[in-house]
């Protein structure tokens, strides 16, 4: 008995795969992250001294969530269109 396999739950099963990848880099990135962070403020000065020499360290961790945040919004949305794939098929799983 042959299996028939249409291009919808071939595509479906591909973008389920891609969309878990995607998460689980995402998922390890932060967690690599989150293992590697140290805080050093500096607080000695004023409120300009103190946010002009620890400005560099805030913008890199804003690049690193904005980076992670659209990674995961990518990786829910191929997902989601992978388990979309999936439903449409007329086969029976």
């Amino acid at each position: 008995m042959a299996f028939k396999t249409s291009l919808a739950s071939v595509m479906g099963v591909l973008l389920v795969i891609a969309g878990l990848a995607m998460l689980l880099v995402v998922f390890a990135q932060a967690f690599k992250e989150a293992q590697q962070f140290t805080l050093n403020l500096q607080v000695e000065g004023g409120l300009v001294d103190i946010l002009t020499e620890n400005s560099r360290l805030l913008i890199e961790m804003l690049v690193k969530v904005a980076f992670l945040a659209v990674a995961l919004a990518a990786g829910s949305i191929v997902l989601g269109r992978g388990v979309d794939a999936l439903k449409g098929c007329p086969e029976k799983r």
